[in-house]
């Protein structure tokens, strides 16, 4: 893992996911929501495990810290897309990591009308819209059944989130 083209990035999983197990680092984030820690690149194929921070002797804040600095590094890549009411975010993969960069959203909440709110169904999709917005809100809603309909890899959650006060919150 110290190989210097070796980084890590977090990404989202559903404490109901079958990968999730003991094996690995995770964090607590919202609800049924954990941070893990992907080695890359190529991201999402192998999560770093509690063996491998003891056998590199690497701390998990050390491993949270380059993980989301890494992140940060890797915000000219994101593209948001699609018409009001409801956009959407292209970032290879991997759009629900960016749930965790407070200053992203920050800017983007200036876009929508009233809070900003998200689908989050999955680690590789994500419908942004507003509260005060109605249609996008019923848009963000199918988008999300379907999903789950589909029942793709890498399933999140059902609920919607909103942009309150610096942090995320069930809507």
């Amino acid at each position: 893992m110290r190989a210097s083209n070796v980084t890590f990035l977090p990404v989202l999983l559903s404490t109901h996911d079958q990968v999730q197990d003991d094996r690995y680092v995770l964090d607590e984030y919202l609800d049924d929501i954990a941070v893990a820690y992907s080695v890359g690149p190529p991201y999402g194929e192998r999560l770093v495990t509690w063996a491998d921070l003891e056998r590199e002797e690497l701390s998990q804040q050390s491993l949270r810290h380059a993980a989301l600095q890494n992140l940060d590094g890797m915000l000219a890549g994101v593209r948001v897309y699609g018409q009001p009411p409801t956009l959407m975010l292209d970032f290879n993969g991997f759009e629900s990591s960016l749930l965790l960069v407070a200053e992203f959203w920050d800017k983007l909440s200036e876009s929508v009308p009233g809070d900003l709110v998200v689908g989050v169904p999955a680690r590789d999709v994500m419908i942004i819209t507003g509260s005060q917005s109605p249609p996008g809100l019923a848009k963000a809603l199918r988008a999300v059944d379907r999903v789950f309909f589909a029942k793709g890899p890498n399933l999140l959650m059902r609920d919607l989130l909103v942009w309150r006060t610096g942090r995320w919150h069930v809507y």
